[in-house]
């Protein structure tokens, strides 16, 4: 049996590697299994059995407490810093636009989709459910950073976040089937919207130090310097700032997150932005999956799907997000790919927004990463508004 927080991370690491391995391995038992069940389910669910069966006791350990205050705030510095200021102008306005209102979509669709669950099925819904909810929010405008951000300053418990894991993966990845499947069709729709498009608008040049990778000894000491400094220094300017305002809704972990925010943006005007490329964003993932797995380690599967109407919850919710930015789209006549980008900039997140973006055409590659580092900047604040509309419903019930 592995108890022990040190013993359960590298536990941990072993089980992430291997899930990691099999899913790149070319065979057809495991590409059908990975196609069903996405890498970053088993990422969650696979400690919790590991608890289940015995391999591991948690006892009084909080191992993810411990990585939420000493790495999530590194994450979210790096996830910010890489974002290009400089390349939001030269995106044009549309994209921009539509990516804002979906992420709008997103807000308000969290409440309007919870009022409408609660007046259909009230005993399903409580005046907690909106914290399991919240996290979905911010995934859904911004990436999984923002969402175990918002896991952070709201705490959900383990049942409920696991359920809105579910949730926001399945959808998530449904939702980019969509888009994907209406490619062949985008002419069509273009026509359908009166769309106007110049393809000389898609810029084909692209930072070389955002996609060149340079792992030196001297980049992984500065990266990690740079990220655990920024760490500290928010944490403790965090505990500082709650104890000075004493705002009730606004705690320790928000103030943290937002000042990791900050800094990261402010940091991108200096030379300092090259840590983000030369190493920095992989290394934030790496701690960004620790992170996730430990969540695992919380969850009960046996209560997983407890509230299926959660599902129907999630439809209602990215639905709205649809329409929102459809409705938008056919109104400044944006055509169909910077639509589908958008979106999936905020549903998703660099990597499936980078597929999308390449599956219409591969120049458009570097929208579909701007616009979800946008994502990474903003998401954690519009999932805290969408949250605190939903805390609200929840008080009427």
């Amino acid at each position: 049996m592995i108890k022990g927080e040190l013993s359960i991370l590298l536990c941990l690491i072993i089980m992430l590697a291997g899930i990691f391995y099999l899913a790149k391995l070319n065979k057809k038992l495991l590409k059908l299994v990975f196609s069903a069940i996405p890498p970053l389910l088993f990422c969650y669910f696979l400690p919790s059995l590991f608890v289940e069966y015995g391999l591991i006791e948690i006892g009084q350990t909080d191992l993810n407490g411990t990585l939420a205050k000493t790495i999530l705030p590194f994450c979210i510095f790096y996830f910010t810093l890489g974002l290009p200021i400089q390349k939001l102008k030269s995106i044009g306005k549309k994209p921009i636009i539509l990516f804002l209102v979906g992420a709008l979509g997103v807000i308000i669709g969290g409440p309007i989709s919870l009022s409408i669950s609660h007046y259909f099925f009230p005993s399903e819904f409580n005046a907690e459910s909106y914290k399991g909810m919240a996290t979905i929010a911010g995934s859904w405008i911004g990436g999984t950073a923002n969402q175990m951000a918002l896991n952070a300053i709201f705490l959900p418990s383990a049942n409920e976040l696991a359920k809105a894991v579910t949730v926001d993966v399945f959808f998530g990845e449904t939702w980019l089937a969509i888009l994907l499947f209406l490619i062949p069709f985008q002419k069509r729709i273009n026509q359908y919207l009166k769309a106007t498009f110049d393809p000389s608008e898609i810029s084909s040049t692209w930072d070389n130090e955002i996609i060149v990778k340079k792992f030196t000894f001297n980049n992984l000491i500065y990266i990690l310097g740079l990220g655990f400094t920024i760490s500290v220094l928010s944490t403790n300017l965090g505990q500082s700032i709650t104890k000075s305002v004493g705002i009730s809704f606004l705690n320790a972990s928000f103030w943290t997150f937002l000042l990791c925010t900050i800094l990261g943006i402010a940091l991108g005007f200096s030379p300092l932005r090259k840590l983000y490329a030369e190493g920095g964003d992989v290394i934030a993932t790496l701690f960004l999956y620790f992170i996730i797995a430990s969540i695992g380690l919380k969850i009960s599967l046996s209560h997983l799907f407890s509230t299926p109407l959660l599902l129907f919850t999630g439809f209602i919710w990215i639905s709205i997000h649809g329409l929102v930015i459809f409705a938008v789209g056919k109104w400044i006549k944006a055509p169909y790919h910077y639509m589908a980008i958008a979106s999936q900039a905020n549903v998703g997140g660099i990597a499936s927004a980078s597929v999308l973006a390449t599956a219409i055409s591969p120049r458009l590659t570097p929208l579909g990463v701007i616009l979800a580092l946008l994502g990474y900047a903003i998401g954690t604040y519009g999932g805290y508004i969408s949250a605190l509309l939903m805390q609200w419903v929840g008080q009427t019930y």
